[in-house]
């Protein structure tokens, strides 16, 4: 809707209850005409949307946001020009971005730091630091290539340590060793300045950790990511092979209380992505995390 304008509504629209009603009464005839549709297609029954009861329910709850509704552009720059901080945070991993993830399996918006600029208004010179969220291993929900899936008991000893099932619908997710060749990807399309590399503890207790470094297709090693996802679906990841480490970590609070091999694994990325390893989580509790 947003893209095809004449049937979006932004939020400052809510404080304008007679231009609301206006232009709901001229996108419900659309909607009626397309869900009607789509209905009977389904052969289910379809219940018109009424655009005065939509009216009057919006313009509430317009009043009630009312205090919380400005041009957040403005209120954004004129905070930095105050000198505050501030503190932006996607949603969704890099992959997911609608322009530069493996398209056709993303999400609708741009959820990488590109999406920072167009969707706040603040330009690229203000953000002077990212900070790539990485897990020590890779998932994935849903469909899409994943060249490290490992399908197999390694992969569910992976999920049931690290609980990698979705939050609202209980899915599992699909685990495998850590993808660099993605990861270096996604640092140089964000800009990442550094690394907080999460569950870091789940890996604790593996005799051997693999970890790819990049891909080769039809026989040939891959240069760049690619940015098909056909292609991404038929390489075959390129493995460096690490000791892992024994018993828990939770413990540690500093770098160097971590065993010598979990240190390597931990510069193994450091080395490939080019990119400092900032934070390190080595437990679910908040305090349980190493600062570099």
């Amino acid at each position: 809707d947003k893209a095809l304008r004449s049937t979006a509504i932004r939020m400052g629209e809510l404080l304008d209850p007679d231009g609301l009603r206006e232009k709901l009464r001229h996108i419900v005839a659309i909607k009626n005409v397309v869900l009607g549709a789509l209905a009977a297609s389904c052969h289910e029954p379809f219940e018109p949307i009424d655009a005065e009861v939509l009216a009057e329910q919006y313009t509430a709850f317009g009043a009630a946001l009312s205090p919380h509704i400005t041009d957040t552009a403005h209120l954004l720059h004129d905070a930095m020009a105050d000198g505050k901080r501030i503190l932006f945070e996607g949603a969704n991993a890099t992959l997911l971005d609608v322009d530069h993830g493996t398209y056709p399996f993303v999400t609708s918006s741009n959820c990488s730091s590109l999406g920072i600029f167009s969707g706040t208004g603040v330009p690229g010179w203000a953000v002077t630091q990212v900070i790539g969220i990485v897990k020590a291993y890779s998932t994935r929900v849903g469909g899409g290539p994943m060249p490290t899936e490992l399908d197999d008991e390694i992969g569910r000893r992976i999920r049931e340590r690290g609980r990698e099932y979705g939050t609202t619908t209980g899915r599992p997710r699909r685990c495998g060793w850590l993808d660099l060749a993605l990861v270096k990807y996604s640092a140089m399309l964000n800009g990442v300045t550094g690394i907080a590399l999460m569950l870091f503890d789940v890996l604790a207790g593996f005799e051997t950790l693999r970890v790819c470094v990049g891909y080769r297709h039809r026989g040939e090693r891959l240069t760049v990511f690619p940015a098909d996802a056909n292609i991404l679906a038929q390489v075959e990841p390129i493995y460096v092979e690490l000791p892992g480490f024994e018993g828990p970590i939770r413990d540690a609070r500093r770098y160097e209380q971590l065993p010598a091999q979990a240190r390597a694994y931990v510069e193994l990325i450091e080395d490939q992505l080019g990119a400092p390893v900032r934070m390190i989580s080595v437990g679910p509790r908040r305090d349980e995390t190493i600062i570099r």
